[in-house]
């Protein structure tokens, strides 16, 4: 199974926390749907201030070159954040972030607000203390997130993506499908060879196409992918002509749609809305790669 999908499961198993900008959380549920779609339901509270510097009893998963990964022990929400200058043990004695190790208990204290990704990112952490240790066990839960942030990309073949978003329902990622038209070199230093060519039918072509529940209006989905590319473009067409015949001439009645980049560098399709089907062309080094899916209104 590609590690995306791990991925996807292990928000289902962790029951991770999505937190928008701003926002606190104060309860959860999770599900999982028929489409593989991993859902994270989140109750917001109204409570907001910089001054307000809010504890978190967690744990230390992995960490490299100054940022850690860490779980929350009372709700399971997985983020990382920098050490702060101020770290101390329980007894309030200042200690080198060097000694820090995973499976490490610690309070973290900030300012209670996530950056919307995931795993989420907590930049406001002001002060950190080590409480005691955890046990094995509790580390090996969550070895699919470890190697999400810290593992090398598995270049050899072509990687599986999803995006992220936000709906009524709350915090969801859905894989794509695909890939499906593709070009592939993996980096083995080989010749021209080496090159992998799919040829499998048109987005519009493909039944089956994994659906994406969002409600009426506009919605932003992020790209989410084990190997960042370097370009992305998308088109989209009205779920009205889905699925076209094989002789339908699709590029005529494809629509443009706008993509930008997000501050963490993570491509954002812009103003998704529902009844329509996307097309999403992925590029890397190595090659490129077709997905797509299908929106549904929230019913």
């Amino acid at each position: 199974m590609k590690k995306l999908t791990g991925i996807l499961l292990a928000v289902c198993m962790t029951a991770s926390l999505l937190i928008g900008c701003g926002q606190k959380a104060a309860n959860q549920s999770t599900q999982t749907t028929e489409s593989q779609t991993a859902t994270v339901q989140t109750e917001i509270s109204g409570e907001s201030s910089e001054e307000v510097s809010d504890v978190q009893h967690c744990l230390l998963l992995a960490g490299k070159n100054g940022t850690w990964l860490l779980a929350d022990r009372e709700n399971g929400t997985v983020f990382t954040t920098e050490v702060p200058s101020d770290l101390t043990d329980e007894s309030g004695k200042k200690i080198s972030a060097e000694i820090l190790k995973a499976g490490d208990y610690v309070d973290v204290y900030g300012d209670g607000i996530m950056l919307e990704s995931y795993p989420g990112q907590y930049p406001g952490v002001n002060k950190m203390v080590v409480t005691g240790e955890g046990t094995t066990d509790e580390l090996k839960q969550y070895q699919d997130v470890i190697d999400m942030v810290f593992a090398e990309p598995d270049t050899s073949e072509t990687p599986t993506a999803g995006v992220v978003y936000a709906s009524s329902l709350g915090q969801t990622m859905g894989l794509m499908t695909g890939p499906m038209n593709y070009t592939w070199k993996a980096p083995s230093g080989g010749s021209e060879d080496d090159t992998v060519t799919a040829c499998g039918a048109a987005v519009m072509q493909t039944e089956n196409l994994e659906k994406m529940a969002v409600d009426e209006g506009k919605t932003d989905f992020t790209i989410s992918c084990d190997l960042v590319p370097n370009k992305a473009t998308v088109r989209r067409w009205s779920a009205d002509q889905y699925p076209a015949a094989d002789d339908t001439d699709v590029d005529s009645t494809a629509e443009d749609v706008t993509v930008d980049k997000d501050d963490t560098g993570n491509f954002v399709i812009k103003d998704v809305e529902t009844g329509y089907v996307y097309e999403v062309t992925l590029t890397w080094e190595y090659g490129e790669a077709q997905y797509g899916f299908v929106t549904a209104e929230i019913k």
